[in-house]
């Protein structure tokens, strides 16, 4: 792991252990760096923690302050952070309700969650379950319960109807190359039932077609972008 991120890592779980005491049971590191597809130019630094109770508003408030990139900069394209209580993780509920939720970085203003459904949160934590990285507390197979492969397939196939909605979009998908990703990592999945990384999602596409969207999509992935 580069050090600036793994410097930045540590620096995020101590700040949470700050603000939430002995509530913070876990943190795990999901995303492009759980599947080795992490690349500092583009990625974003996903996070998700368990917290033993629910969490104030006071420690919720705090959080968004000092989490914020314009306070603790982050060295990656930005910061994906969630927090779950344990409650719903063990035994994993089919639609968890988080705690708190930041995304923040330097080309976006802060988006903040107090609480609720998170499109996308089941897909972390079941990467989570699979292959994330443990940075503190108990690892997440031990903490985070089974995922059926159904219930992934449907989160995979509601990630692909909400990027089509965005394609061209000029936050979320400038290129349309994200949503071609996206799909390419769904359909992976359902011929595998492996949660890969949009690149190899991509590159497995290419292996039984010469799509000509998915190879730009992929080639400009790979540089960068």
């Amino acid at each position: 792991m580069d050090e600036r991120v793994r410097e930045y890592v540590d620096g995020v779980v101590a700040l949470c252990q700050e603000e939430m005491g002995t509530t913070l049971v876990s943190a795990w590191l999901v995303g492009s760096l759980a599947t080795g597809d992490f690349d500092l130019r583009r990625s974003d630094i996903d996070v998700v923690l368990a917290s033993a109770s629910p969490l104030n508003a006071r420690v919720k408030k705090s959080l968004a302050r000092r989490l914020s990139h314009s306070h603790f900069p982050c060295p990656a394209h930005g910061v994906d952070l969630l927090i779950y209580s344990a409650a719903e993780l063990l035994p994993l509920a089919r639609s968890p309700r988080y705690e708190f939720s930041i995304s923040s970085g330097v080309d976006w203003d802060d988006d903040v969650g107090l609480g609720g459904l998170y499109p996308g949160g089941l897909i972390d934590l079941a990467v989570a379950r699979r292959v994330g990285v443990s940075i503190f507390g108990p690892p997440p197979v031990e903490s985070v319960g089974h995922c059926p492969p159904e219930w992934i397939l449907d989160e995979l196939a509601n990630g692909v109807r909400w990027h089509v909605t965005r394609v061209h979009d000029p936050f979320h998908d400038p290129t349309g190359s994200n949503s071609v990703l996206n799909a390419c990592r769904a359909l992976h999945f359902r011929s595998s039932g492996a949660l890969v990384s949009k690149t190899t999602g991509a590159r497995w596409t290419l292996e039984g077609t010469a799509e000509p969207v998915v190879a730009a999509a992929l080639a400009e992935r790979e540089a960068g972008g």
